[in-house]
């Protein structure tokens, strides 16, 4: 931007959580860090459209003319940061905050109640989120990207601030995985709070994931799998994420094949979903299942050819299956949208292309969580919870 915006303008203030640490202990490090560090948000911000008003030390602050374009540059120094081999012991984490308002604009900064309200809002964050204030979330409500949600944590009161804020989190696959823990938590929660469903399913999602693009082995994800459904409290969440606070960009394949001429081929568990699939059938079957997928692209292409054999997609709350340009034989397209499931964003569209000459395509939900179901079942006899033997699992 050639100037900085005025009126009602978009406030987005970022600041590197636990660098003071950082600076006493590893100096040399820490400056190369930031150098990067400071790289990526201005360059996000400036691609955005953003203007800089101010830094002090790691934190940026900026102003938008529009909320979309500051969480555009949010989510792009996120994505971008999580990306990163940073010198430093551990990895450097930003925290963001995005509020929109009324500002007084002077000598190319910022006052006012909307300015306050915003660095507020940044200090109740945790490394790794970006925060949306009330405001900021009505005028992204009908612009918000695909494959972002915005997850409610309620109202706080703010520090200094009269009034209480509702609080919004943003929700995308890449960011950072500490997350899953804040996610289910409104900010003022104490970690020795007791821990909900929803918050051990956070965890257990981010641990599939990261099983999934190589960061956990077979043996780990099963033993924190294990302490996450059996979890009392939010404290005994937090260990879970070791070593995950930053989430891996999986490398997607932009084009993978598969081949099957009378037998079978499954892709499950925490396969790679690809930008692009071309499958090529004759009597037999190709299942895809989705529910443990590794997912880091928002659409996938399927273009199929099946002479006489089937096509199974098994789906997941978030993916949206469209197979409406297939052509068809004397075959058939079957598509089962499952119901909708508040506060889940749509990760993953599928588009299903090609010529059906007399098999079948066939989308669902699954039927049953078998592996999860067993898991949980074997988790509850060793808590002396349930003394039945755990049911085989049905097939999806």
């Amino acid at each position: 931007m050639s100037g900085a915006p005025s009126g009602t303008v978009t406030l987005l203030f970022t600041d590197v959580e636990g660098s003071t640490r950082l600076w006493d202990a590893e100096r040399d490090a820490m400056a190369a860090a930031l150098r990067r560090h400071d790289e990526i948000v201005r360059g996000a911000i400036e691609q955005a459209g953003g203007y800089v008003f101010k830094t002090v030390g790691d934190s940026f602050c900026a102003a938008f003319s529009a909320a979309r374009a500051g969480l555009d540059a949010a989510l792009a120094a996120q994505r971008n940061l999580a990306a990163q081999s940073w010198p430093t012991s551990r990895p450097i984490v930003v925290r963001m905050g995005l509020h929109a308002g009324v500002c007084e604009e002077r000598d190319g900064d910022y006052f006012g109640p909307a300015v306050n309200r915003a660095a507020r809002l940044l200090a109740v964050a945790s490394g790794g989120e970006v925060l949306v204030s009330g405001a900021a979330a009505e005028l992204l409500s009908d612009e918000l990207p695909e494959g972002v949600g915005l997850r409610e944590l309620g109202t706080r009161q703010l520090k200094d601030l009269s009034r209480p804020e509702r609080i919004y989190q943003v929700e995308a696959a890449f960011l950072a995985a500490r997350v899953a823990v804040a996610a289910a938590r409104q900010p003022d929660r104490p970690a020795g709070l007791l821990a909900s469903h929803a918050d051990r399913d956070r965890v257990v999602e981010v641990l599939r994931t990261a099983a999934g693009d190589g960061r956990l082995t077979a043996d780990d994800l099963d033993q924190r799998l294990e302490a996450a459904l059996t979890a009392r409290t939010l404290a005994d969440l937090e260990p879970l994420l070791a070593g995950l606070t930053t989430a891996a960009v999986a490398q997607v394949p932009d084009l993978a094949r598969i081949e099957c001429g009378s037998g079978s081929a499954r892709r499950d568990m925490s396969w790679v979903v690809p930008r692009h699939l071309e499958i090529d059938i004759g009597s037999g079957s190709v299942w895809l299942d989705f529910r443990e997928a590794v997912i880091a692209a928002p659409e996938l292409r399927i273009d199929v050819q099946i002479a006489g054999g089937s096509l199974k997609l098994i789906t997941r709350p978030g993916i949206v299956v469209d197979a409406g340009d297939v052509k068809v034989g004397s075959g058939s397209v079957r598509v089962v949208v499952p119901p909708a499931v508040p506060g889940v964003p749509v990760e993953l569209r599928v588009k299903v292309c090609g010529q059906v000459r007399s098999g079948s395509v066939t989308a669902r939900p699954a039927r049953r969580r078998g592996r999860w179901r067993a898991l949980w079942q074997r988790v509850l006899r060793r808590l002396g919870g349930d003394s039945r033997p755990a049911p085989p699992a049905a097939p999806p």
